[in-house]
């Protein structure tokens, strides 16, 4: 939750980063990311053509290292409202507190050792540093989008939710790989539509995000006009 400093990685510390990457994927522990098959450890050799890939947001800010370790990566942007990924993030850090808070009541003072991490975020307890958080992010994923060019591809969270089949085509055509209609479908049969836009049924976010809204990442991904939407709910 406090990327700043890696916008300043130079030369050096980049190619460090990339031998000790380069070592990891050669070694035993490359296990831990491709599971026991010894078959998938060709994931990562140079002539694969098998496609994979990855989620993790923290991405955002190290995909230049892995873009110099696998050349050929592509890079899928999947953006969301703010006023949803702040209330989530909120949401889970209050999950996490309320699970370690049953861990602590079971343990005597004595055995506090530090080990047991309270809080993930204590940032992501309050709403606006979710929405800080997410236009830092969101800010660096559209510079991605210009370094990756032809190999990047946005799809906003709201309009997957709408029409999943088409999204998940695009996506599929993308990445290289061919579904059919029937593949495609089963694969979208647990989406929930309800969840487009769910902050439009809490008046406070609501609030936060006619607060927001004429930011100009806002009208960049089109999220600065859902005014309908917010009365619609109301």
């Amino acid at each position: 939750d406090n990327p700043y400093n890696m916008r300043f990685i130079n030369d050096d510390l980049a190619g460090y980063l990339l031998a000790v990457i380069g070592n990891i994927l050669k070694s035993p522990s490359a296990a831990s990311f491709t599971g026991a098959d010894p078959r998938h450890r060709q994931l990562f050799s140079p002539d694969n053509r098998v496609a994979w890939g990855w989620k993790d947001p923290r991405n955002t800010f190290t995909a230049g290292i892995w873009a110099a370790a696998f050349a050929d990566a592509k890079l899928v942007h999947v953006c969301r409202n703010p006023l949803d990924v702040a209330a989530s993030l909120q949401q889970r850090e209050q999950e996490i507190l309320q699970r370690h808070q049953a861990q602590l009541a079971q343990m005597r003072p004595e055995q506090l050792d530090g080990t047991l991490r309270l809080q993930q975020s204590p940032r992501l307890f309050h709403l606006e540093e979710g929405l800080k958080l997410w236009e830092e992010y969101t800010t660096q994923a559209l510079v991605l989008e210009k370094q990756f060019g032809a190999n990047a591809v946005r799809v906003r969270y709201e309009d997957f939710l709408a029409d999943p089949v088409k999204e998940l085509g695009t996506l599929a055509d993308f990445a290289g790989l061919h579904a059919g209609a029937e593949l495609l479908q089963a694969a979208v049969a647990q989406v929930n539509p309800a969840r487009r836009y769910a902050f439009t049924n809490d008046p406070e976010l609501v609030d936060a995000y006619r607060g927001f809204r004429k930011r100009d990442i806002m009208q960049t991904l089109g999220y600065d006009a859902l005014e309908e939407q917010c009365t619609s709910a109301a």
